[in-house]
């Protein structure tokens, strides 16, 4: 973005100067003794145009916030979403316990869970630089073979392949992401900063 923004107004300084080449140059002398400079309208315009592009320039860049602040308050809301995403995979458990892979593949596609990987990734971001990271990080990884694991099974199971049980895979996947909440909950921790007075 600010590279987009720096080229932007290095165009419209470039296209201002082009513009203005064809102006009669104009001299005067100084007031001061044994000087006299040479200043002409396009000096002095492009002079003003780039002076008024920079102080717009500083107005409307976007500062960018502080990365680590901004992931940990837009984790407590994926925090939120993935403990919501548990419930609803505890709801598929009667399809799992009865290998019913069509409901299983359509379950885990619903909109509780389908965005658990958008909101672990925040989660993920915001607690990068603390103590959990790798276990979070691990977590997670645990997470998604366990859950492409249930979701290889259904498909097979939907294909006519006899004999699979998804209910072990479904139960690793419900504990990895129990586990993985339980490990985001300590990792995005926002740290409480106290007063001066010696706290």
């Amino acid at each position: 973005m600010k590279q987009t923004i720096v080229v932007f107004f290095t165009l419209l300084l470039c296209s201002t100067e082009a513009y203005f080449t064809h102006l009669p140059k104009v001299t005067r002398a100084s007031t001061s003794l044994y000087s006299t400079t040479d200043q002409s309208r396009r000096d002095a315009l492009r002079f003003s145009i780039c002076l008024g592009t920079l102080a717009i320039a500083e107005n409307t860049i976007v500062k960018p916030a502080f990365a680590d602040v901004t992931n940990k308050v837009a984790s407590q809301s994926s925090l939120r979403y993935i403990k919501r995403s548990i419930k609803e995979l505890e709801k598929l458990e009667l399809y799992a316990s009865q290998n019913d892979y069509t409901e299983m593949k359509q379950g885990i596609r619903g909109p509780g869970i389908s965005e658990i990987r958008k909101n672990a990734v925040v989660l993920i971001r915001g607690g990068e630089d603390g103590p959990e990271a790798t276990n979070l990080k691990n977590s997670y990884d645990e997470f998604i073979k366990d859950i492409e694991a249930l979701d290889g099974a259904a498909s097979l199971g939907v294909r006519g392949r006899k004999g699979i049980d998804m209910y072990p895979s479904y139960r690793k996947s419900v504990d990895s992401l129990v586990s993985f909440a339980d490990i985001a909950a300590r990792a995005v921790e926002i740290p409480f900063q106290g007063g001066n007075d010696g706290e």
